[in-house]
């Protein structure tokens, strides 16, 4: 093994597809606390490069985002990395971009309040599973 390979970049436990600058930070935050790194994409360029690039194992997707939260979207996102576990969250009022992320296969779906209570949790559970496999 080259000294190139041995010091390439390990990629990220996860992608999140963010643009709140506040909710990005304390997801990063505690990911990193928990000694895991996930990387932010808040637009649809980077978040298509950034999957195409590191084929994460978890992609986080914030449903807020108007982007985000099309189906067809979440579906092409997918496509980049079928192999890869989708959780989406979002709020609790937006019943119809929840049930659309669920029928695109995101896997948790849950409202931004469940999600925010469970952080440290899923991050162990969803992040923990994908550092395993690698």
């Amino acid at each position: 093994m080259s000294d190139r390979e041995t010091h390439a970049p390990k990629g990220p436990d996860g992608i999140l597809l963010c643009q709140d600058l506040i909710f990005t930070s304390k997801i990063t935050g505690t990911a990193r606390e928990l000694g895991y790194r996930v990387l932010v994409a808040g637009t649809d360029p980077l978040a298509q490069s950034m999957l195409e690039q590191w084929r994460p194992k978890v992609v986080l997707v914030d449903l807020s985002h108007p982007h985000f939260a099309k189906p067809d979207v979440l579906l092409a996102y997918r496509k980049i990395v079928p192999t890869a576990r989708f959780l989406a969250f979002g709020s609790h009022v937006d019943v119809k971009s929840l049930s659309a992320a669920r029928d695109v296969g995101c896997d948790p779906v849950l409202p931004r309040s469940k999600f925010t209570a469970e952080l440290p949790e899923l991050i162990q559970t969803y992040l923990g599973e994908a550092s395993c496999e690698t």
